[in-house]
This record gives C-alpha cells, structure tokens and sequence, in this order.
C-alpha cells in the first residue's frame, strides 16, 4: 500500500473513532493493523456495547483477502466481540457491515457496490 494511500486511511480512522469517543464510546486504534493483519482497526468499547471495526474508506465497494478476513473471523471468536467493516465513500457517511454479508469469490470477500445503501447508520449499530 502507498504511503498516501495509508495516511488517508489512518486519518479516516482517526476521524471515526473521534465520533465514536463523542458517543461515549472508548476506542483503540490498532496502529498498523493494515500491514500486520492480526487485528481490526478499531476496537470499540462501553459500558454495554464493544465491537471492533475494519475501516474502508473506499470509493468502491470493499474486498478483503481471503487471508485477512479469516483473521476477523478469528478475532472475532476469540473475543466474543462482533466485528464489523466500516465502509465510506467520498462524502458520503459511514456505513457499517457484518461479516456474514460478505460474499465469497475467488479472491476473497467482498460487498456489492449496491450494497453501501443497505448498511447499517452510525445510530443503528451504536
């Protein structure tokens, strides 16, 4: 991944978890999470509600290694913590989606490009 590719990521998840935080929400950000690949992006605390979130920031729909979501299908056993992608487009608000709704293909998982509509709203998940 290109540096500025990476840098515009980070800052998109920097601007999320600033939203989450003002919910009332605690979040760790998993600094490099996209080159290690062990762990989620975010990972979303409170009093009854944790989840972590992969943050996509992507014009088009998002796709994940078969590699990398096998890990989030792990992360998530292991901590009984649903795992969820966060999805952005270009001005457009942040979408979030289960792993389940994934679609397997030959390259890995991806979302349809019409799916983004169907995603739950920041309100729906918190």
């Amino acid at each position: 991944m290109g540096n500025g590719r990476y840098n515009k990521g980070a800052h998109q998840e920097r601007l999320l978890s600033a939203e989450l935080k003002g919910h009332g929400y605690r979040v760790v950000r998993a600094s490099g999470s996209g080159v290690d690949g062990v762990s989620p992006d975010l990972v979303v605390l409170g009093a009854t509600k944790k989840f972590a979130l992969e943050c996509k920031a992507w014009r088009k729909a998002p796709h994940l290694e078969t590699t990398k979501f096998k890990i989030m299908q792990e992360w998530q056993a292991a901590t009984n913590m649903p795992v969820y992608v966060a999805w952005r487009k270009p001005r457009r608000e942040w979408r979030f989606f289960p792993l389940t709704i994934f679609r397997e293909n030959p390259r890995g998982f991806s979302l349809l490009e019409s799916d983004y509509d169907t995603g739950m709203e920041l309100a729906a998940l918190l």
